[in-house]
């Protein structure tokens, strides 16, 4: 019990730094660029998983500002009469509900080549456009850029005189949360597009890149607060940029006095007063369409830490985003930008076309055409967007691998704010506690080594699949974010490091178990008992084997010739060629007595076709056998000149045997015996007289050459082998037919034939075939060295005998062994 505790201790030692480690990625700040791109791609399955919805609450529809409009515009930045123009459209042929630019039409986007009487020309046209349709939105942007210098700087002599300039950085609140009392101001619109301070509807289209972290677009600020003088600047460089008045210029007739910006005329007529500083929040492009739709102004909306909600005059709250860090919402994605069934979409070209139709083609069907192609306006939110691939705005998005419109962001935004759904995540001290229990749960199955260990692993790996199952249907039905990869990668790893742990202490106990057994049990056998875990027992089953048995043709003069260690030497070198075939084909060492070698196939490991493996080890051997003695050959005077000429018999026996561990309770061996095993022993010994050297059962052909004919096989006699009353068919392996020659082949054909002869007593006729079959014997006495007897030679001498004394009549063909 005292050795179980320490293991699992451990265990756990080696498994509780991986945990730590992966929570540490999930939770920790610093390591989140390693770990938040992971978590963005499970993000992106969950979409993928969940599918495509309708949004029924939203009716929005895109004006695609395309590659045909840009060529039909002209060079960038397109002029904004254009936009003018496409809005007035939109509100007056297609009775749109609200527009919304995604394209930012601050003084600074005006191109220094185009002259400045048409900037003040374009800009009216769109101030026209703020006048007659005041449900148009235009997008502000915190862009980097430099903010404008203030009253002061700008009346300073730069040439001697330091003056700070800033950028626009958005003001997030969980980098300050007093964000917004830094001065600071996105890039929007000035006058005359907006009228005034805090009039017109600008809406932010700001996206939070360090909480995407990755190419999809997933989080947006819904508000900022800015305040300082930038607000007053924006709009006074706005009315001189009306009148034509440079900003250098405009330093001239520009004062500020008591809080207050004074502003004249190169007359000196006073155009306004404007207050210096100014505090103004800004929404999101979205919310200010989405308050639009729902008939409401700013003043309904409130803020609290975790959630931004709209209201109507009766107290109903028609929007409750959560909010994440005080300020931003995670976008909720509906579907591909191209299915065009949940995301109607136009040309600007087009719409443009259409309008032309409806005012100047005259053409009564073009006219019905147009009316039926503005009726998908009628009531909807339109946004104008950058969706030529020149324009650079894309991105992907959950379903769309290949970069798309970003104007798409402020559409699914806008969705998930009408229809409230929003993606809902756990507090991180939740994600922490399924991390853990997650990873426990995990680990202890798939870990466990006791009697039912491979439930527990498969227990270990179902309660990953139900977990993962659970992350993604959690996420379809309700928007709920159940953390998937560190949890999982935290499960994995460290049930994987412990399993490691576990193989690594398992294999040392499998070395120290084979050190013990290994001397004195096969190989297979010391791996069978050390994956079960059990020592081994006295026992033994009956099984289907092929017994194979195998000697030195007179091995004894061997031992006469060589000294001890050359005797050694020489076996040793023999043995492993041999075991190694044996072993090759499946066959399992019995052991070795001397230079007899015993094996058997399909014990104690199951394999297919063991009678075949058996015969192909056979025929290899004796190939093997060649190979050697040529070596032996050309070592010199190493060896005497019988080694050379050594030969090997085989007999083999397909059959029923009983194997298991056999011995004493101190001392035993896993092996086998019976009927089918003696049988074997008598083929091996039983080939010498047969002029063979190696013989096979009927039994054993059989089932060789219902698996493959590769081999050739002959018939040699009908033997009764001394100590069994049941005759059996004798074969003799040839050897595999594609290396025997054709007179080999025709020899066997000749030897059968004669076989046949013999059996019907016709001691004349078989001793002339068996002559003839003689001389195309693959082994010849006299020619091959350590050939003495071939099974031709054999029987020549069997049809003498015979003839000299003839079998009783009804003779059935069978030849009594009279010895082992």
């Amino acid at each position: 019990m005292a050795s179980a505790r320490a293991s699992n201790f451990k265990l756990f030692l080696v498994m509780a730094p991986v945990a730590l480690l992966w929570l540490a990625l999930s939770e920790w700040e610093p390591l989140q660029p390693v770990f938040k791109p992971l978590e963005n791609l499970a993000m992106d399955w969950r979409f993928q998983i969940r599918g495509e919805r309708e949004v029924p609450e939203a009716r929005l529809v895109y004006a695609n500002v395309d590659a045909a409009t840009s060529d039909y515009w002209g060079e960038r930045p397109f002029p904004r009469g254009e936009y003018a123009r496409l809005a007035r459209v939109l509100f007056e042929y297609g009775e749109a509900r609200a527009v919304g630019f995604d394209f930012v039409l601050s003084p600074q986007a005006h191109s220094v080549m185009v002259p400045r009487e048409t900037i003040i020309e374009q800009d009216k046209l769109m101030a026209l456009l703020t006048r007659l349709h005041p449900e148009t939105v235009y997008a502000a942007f915190y862009s980097g850029s430099l903010l404008p210098l203030t009253i002061e700087d700008r009346k300073k002599d730069r040439s001697v005189e330091y003056v700070e300039e800033k950028p626009r950085n958005f003001p997030y609140l969980r980098e300050n949360p007093e964000a917004g009392t830094e001065d600071t101001f996105p890039e929007m619109p000035a006058y005359p597009i907006v009228p005034g301070l805090g009039e017109g509807r600008v809406g932010l289209i700001d996206m939070d890149q360090i909480r995407n972290a990755g190419p999809v677009q997933r989080w947006i600020p819904l508000f900022s607060r800015s305040r300082g003088p930038y607000e007053t600047l924006n709009h006074v460089d706005g009315i001189y940029a009306s009148l034509g008045i440079d900003k250098n210029e405009a330093r001239e007739f520009v004062d500020e006095l008591d809080g207050k910006v004074f502003v004249f005329d190169r007359d000196y007529n006073q155009l306004g007063v404007f207050p210096t500083r100014t505090e103004r929040t800004f929404y999101t492009l979205s919310l200010e369409l989405a308050l639009i739709e729902l008939g409401l102004e700013r003043d309904a909306i409130s803020i609290d830490e975790d959630s931004l909600q709209v209201t109507d005059a009766e107290g109903e709250v028609l929007i409750d985003a959560p909010l994440t860090d005080g300020q931003v919402v995670e976008t909720n994605w509906f579907s591909r930008w191209d299915n065009r069934e949940l995301n109607p979409a136009a040309s600007a070209r087009k719409i443009y076309e259409q309008a032309y139709n409806l005012e100047e083609s005259g053409d009564e069907q073009l006219e019905r055409e147009a009316r039926e192609f503005f009726k998908m306006f009628k009531d909807a939110v339109v946004l104008i967007g950058p969706t030529d691939p020149l324009l650079q705005d894309l991105a992907p998005t959950p379903f769309d691998s290949n970069p798309v419109p970003k104007v798409s962001v402020h559409g699914n935004l806008y969705k998930t704010l009408m229809s409230g759904q929003y993606i809902t995540r756990l507090p991180r001290w939740a994600d922490v506690v399924i991390l853990c229990a997650l990873t426990a749960l995990v680990a202890w199955l798939g870990t466990y080594s006791g009697r039912s260990s491979l439930w527990a692993k498969l227990a270990s790996f179902a309660v990953l699949v139900l977990y993962v199952g659970g992350v993604f249907w959690a996420f379809s039905q309700f928007g709920l974010v159940v953390p998937l990869v560190a949890p999982v990668a935290c499960a994995v790893t460290t049930t994987t490091a412990g399993a490691i742990y576990r193989l690594l202490v398992e294999e040392k106990q499998k070395g120290r178990i084979k050190g013990m057994f290994g001397t004195y049990l096969s190989p297979q056998l010391v791996e069978r008992m050390v994956e079960s875990g059990e020592e081994p027992q006295l026992g033994g089953v009956d099984e289907t084997i092929t017994a194979f048995f195998s000697d030195i043709q007179s091995f004894s003069s061997f031992s006469e010739l060589l000294e001890p260690h050359q005797l050694v030497e020489l076996m040793n070198e023999y043995l492993t060629a041999m075991t190694d075939i044996v072993q090759e084909e499946g066959g399992t060492l019995d052991k070795y007595i001397g230079d007899a070698m015993v094996a058997m196939f399909n014990a104690p490991i199951h394999i297919e076709h063991h009678a075949y493996k058996a015969c192909r080890a056979a025929a290899r051997i004796q190939q093997r056998q060649a190979i050697l003695c040529r070596k032996w050959a050309g070592e010199g005077d190493k060896w005497p000149p019988i080694v050379p000429q050594m030969r090997t018999r085989i007999g083999l026996n397909t059959g029923h045997a009983t194997v298991g561990n056999m011995g004493s309770e101190t001392r035993f061996n896993y092996t086998m015996m019976g009927d089918t095993v003696n049988l074997a022993a008598r083929c091996e010994s039983g080939a010498k007289s047969a002029g063979a050297f190696t013989l096979v059962t009927e039994q054993t052909r059989r089932e060789a050459l219902a698996v493959r004919d590769d081999l050739l096989f002959r018939f040699v006699d009908k033997w009764q082998v001394k100590g069994r009353a049941q005759p059996v068919d004798m074969y003799e392996l040839v050897g595999f037919r594609e290396e025997l020659s054709p007179e080999v082949v025709e020899a066997v054909g000749i030897y059968e034939a004669a076989l046949q002869r013999y059996f019907a007593c016709d001691w004349d006729g078989a001793r002339a075939d068996f002559e003839k079959a003689a001389q195309g014997e693959q082994f010849q006495p006299g020619r091959d060295p350590g050939v003495f007897l071939n099974p031709s030679l054999a029987m020549i001498a069997r049809c003498a005998q015979m003839k000299a004394n003839p079998p009783p009549a009804g003779w059935d063909g069978v030849y009594v062994m009279k010895t082992k």
